[in-house]
């Protein structure tokens, strides 16, 4: 390794700056040589995001599904400033104590974000990237048990009376006749509406049945009738050139519908949960609800068979007498 007065030297050498103006400039400042070791660990380290995020690619996971995983990744190495050999079990524990304290990430979301890094790095030492997965030790974060609740019936009518345009109520009608995901919403073609019955494709690109109802057969027949593109898409903007719906713009509109109908914690998803309910508390067996929903395992369908309040106060006057 040279050193520093051979490097200056050299650099005063070539003209353009005097010595001690340079000694001047450098003063405080410790020369080293360039170690090519960084650009190595963070050209593995990018070399094992790329590849993991091609995994996913190819086993089906969505683009919104990816780009979730590239931010949290993207977070975490960032937060933690350490490269691929170094995280240990403490590490991925302090990054999720900084998320809960600093950016008041909730329980559910830690576990998310927990999830993603158990996923990479799972991956990492069954691919040989890294010797021991550090995740392995770390629990899952314990999630607040909260009920959530489906819409009631008021506030199903408050919603559809406070609907502008026939694209929108038909919309509406769908999610709550099909308990279909935002992302199926979006994704849904006019060619596959085949009398009550539409295809969808759900996470996995998993194909799936879902059924329309009266009302929403309805809705869609005269939403279709007025339009006037030929985009495949069976939901699309309003206004020119009538692209296909995406999961924010359908948020946005039922966050917006909730202000104007009073009716609080309005979002897409709640249509899924108010579907499961109606249809457990009128007698749909569970495992046909977990078909209608599409979920992988029963479990995440015995979340919707918690019954609400008004059912309970009903059977206790009915049976506790």
């Amino acid at each position: 390794m040279s050193s520093a007065e051979d490097i200056i030297r050299e650099v005063t050498a070539l003209g353009g700056m005097t010595e001690n103006n340079l000694r001047i400039v450098l003063n405080g400042y410790e020369i080293t040589k360039k170690s090519n070791e960084l650009a190595v660990i963070e050209d593995k380290r990018a070399r094992a995001l790329q590849m993991f995020f091609v995994t996913k690619h190819v086993e089906g996971c969505s683009p919104r599904t990816i780009t979730y995983y590239r931010g949290v990744l993207k977070r975490f190495f960032t937060d933690a400033n350490c490269n691929l050999e170094t995280v240990t079990s403490d590490v991925i524990r302090y990054y999720i104590a900084i998320r809960s304290e600093r950016d008041g990430l909730s329980k559910v979301s830690q576990d998310n974000e927990l999830h993603v890094l158990k996923s990479f790095f799972g991956w990492c030492t069954s691919e040989d990237y890294i010797e021991k997965d550090p995740t392995r030790n770390v629990k899952p974060i314990k999630r607040d048990q909260r009920i959530k609740k489906a819409f009631s019936e008021i506030e199903l009518e408050k919603l559809r009376k406070s609907v502008g345009n026939k694209r929108d109520l038909a919309i509406l009608e769908t999610l709550y006749s099909t308990g279909c995901r935002v992302s199926e919403l979006c994704g849904m073609e006019r060619k596959n509406i085949d009398g009550n019955e539409i295809t969808v494709f759900g996470k996995g690109g998993k194909e799936r049945v879902c059924y329309l109802n009266a009302k929403s057969q309805l809705a869609i027949s005269e939403y279709l009738s007025e339009r006037t593109d030929n985009d495949p898409a069976l939901f699309v903007g309003l206004r020119k050139p009538h692209e296909r719906l995406k999961h924010g713009t359908v948020e946005q509109l039922f966050r917006e519908l909730g202000l104007k109908a009073g009716v609080e914690k309005c979002h897409p998803h709640r249509f899924r949960r108010t579907a499961a309910t109606i249809a457990l508390n009128r007698g749909m067996p569970i495992d046909q609800v977990q078909k209608m929903l599409g979920h992988a395992v029963i479990g995440t369908t015995t979340i919707y068979a918690q019954s609400d309040m008004e059912n309970v106060k009903a059977s206790h006057k009915k049976y506790v007498v």
